[in-house]
């Protein structure tokens, strides 16, 4: 069983390597406190029912299963699971900062984000 620091390596197709990691909670909120707002991305009901019609185009392209599809299940514990443990970051605006950091201390050359504070 992991923990909650383990970090995984993926070779995706073009041999590149990336890492994700495994993180406990990053926020304050309880799980059951967040509120998920579930909504249908295709909705050729609503758009036939205002002058535009797009059903007939969408059958003849047989992306009728592709839109049951986008509008099928939204599992919500998963998606709240998700959010109190996400971690996102601008990644130019991380390798720029870190550049600047570099810049003013060049002891922190070769470390990571983490490292440097």
């Amino acid at each position: 069983m992991a923990s909650s620091n383990a970090r995984q390596e993926i070779v995706s197709s073009n041999q590149e390597a990336s890492a994700y990691e495994i993180r406990g909670r990053t926020m304050s909120l309880e799980e059951r406190e967040l509120i998920v707002q579930v909504e249908n991305p295709v909705d050729l009901l609503s758009l036939a029912h205002h002058g535009c019609d797009l059903r007939g185009i969408y059958q003849a392209q047989d992306l009728m299963d592709y839109c049951g599809m986008l509008n099928g299940p939204t599992y919500l514990t998963l998606v709240r699971h998700f959010w109190v443990r996400a971690q996102i970051y601008d990644l130019k605006a991380s390798q720029l900062e870190m550049d600047e950091k570099v810049l003013i201390d060049p002891s922190f050359e070769g470390k990571t984000r983490e490292a440097m504070g």
